[in-house]
């Protein structure tokens, strides 16, 4: 296979984005199969944000971006048109989606023939209201037993965009925080800091619209009749990214509310939290199989969530219990 030299550089960037240590045993994987991984997700992204702005997937804006004998067509991912959204609302998502869909198009000339098609995705509004009880259900609590299979819908309620878009945009930064950290080669590190920096704006963005909703109710109600505010659904999501991706929240995640360090008696009590970052302000990071444990909703070897019929390409990048080696990544024990 032939890569382009813009396509050489995305594909070493996310490569070693998706190559971070974490076993001293290595498993064996091509920069191929790590890129069609990360083609995978971006066609996740892709649709979404498409079906949102335009009333269309990915495949009716241009057949190109599933490739080949793919699964995914005009209307299989159960992804609809938005309702009724404001204009701002639609403006953000068509920017973020013209976002998603350059990346599928730039993975795609970079992979060339070696391409994997977009695999099956479910997007339904069922699919993510299965997404709020497992996410309420990991903070302890459980949703009202009249609760519809469809009462979380991302394409009929304006505020539950917002928190659809969460779901998908602050593990997208944690991954490509990755590559910054392990790049010997300081263009590929620039590289990836820039199409990190591209994801950690959308999450901001994202977050920054939910602080303003955090004491509202999405119209979800708990068993025992309590709202679940948008703050509540907050937590309960970055909860549920730990429970997938066994991992403890100070390792990973960020609530939408913090206390402000006190330098100042002008300085507020209380302040959103627009960026995940640690205590040193660096923004986290996952493996591929944490972000495969989230994506489909458990573990990672069995396929559902986003992912009814798992990702394409290397069977092994979903099943292997070690992080894949490359010369370009120092492992540790």
């Amino acid at each position: 296979m032939k890569f382009t030299a813009a396509g050489t550089i995305l594909l070493a960037a996310i490569s070693a984005i998706l190559l971070l240590p974490s076993s001293a045993t290595a498993a064996t994987f091509t920069d191929t199969d790590i890129l069609n991984f990360a083609l995978q997700l971006e066609c996740l992204e892709a649709e979404f944000y498409s079906w949102i702005s335009a009333g269309k997937g990915i495949y009716s804006v241009d057949p190109a971006l599933v490739g080949t004998s793919s699964n995914l067509t005009a209307t299989s991912s159960g992804a609809r048109a938005s309702q009724s959204f404001s204009a701002q609302a639609l403006a953000y998502a068509t920017e973020i989606a013209e976002d998603e869909r350059n990346h599928v198009s730039f993975l795609r000339k970079a992979l060339g023939s070696s391409a994997v098609a977009c695999p099956s995705l479910s997007l339904g509004a069922a699919t993510f209201t299965t997404a709020a009880r497992a996410a309420v259900g990991a903070a302890g609590l459980t949703l009202a037993a009249n609760t519809s299979a469809t009462a979380f819908d991302p394409y009929g309620v304006e505020d539950h965009f917002w928190l659809a878009a969460f779901i998908f945009e602050d593990v997208g930064v944690t991954a490509y925080n990755g590559a910054v950290s392990v790049l010997a080669d300081a263009s590929l590190s620039s590289t990836a800091s820039g199409v990190g920096a591209i994801e950690a704006m959308h999450a901001a963005v994202v977050r920054s619209k939910l602080y303003a909703l955090m004491d509202q109710p999405t119209g979800l109600k708990t068993s025992s009749g309590s709202d679940v505010t948008y703050g509540a659904a907050v937590g309960a999501i970055t909860k549920l990214r730990d429970v997938l991706g066994g991992t403890s929240s100070a390792s990973v995640e960020n609530a939408l509310t913090r206390t402000p360090v006190a330098y100042s008696t002008s300085v507020p009590s209380s302040g959103p939290v627009l960026f995940a970052v640690n205590s040193n302000g660096v923004a986290y990071v996952r493996s591929p199989y944490q972000v495969l444990n989230i994506v489909y909703f458990s573990d990672k070897t069995v396929p559902g969530g986003f992912f009814p019929n798992g990702v394409n390409g290397n069977s092994a990048l979903a099943s292997s219990s070690s992080m894949p080696a490359n010369k370009r990544c120092a492992t540790t024990s």
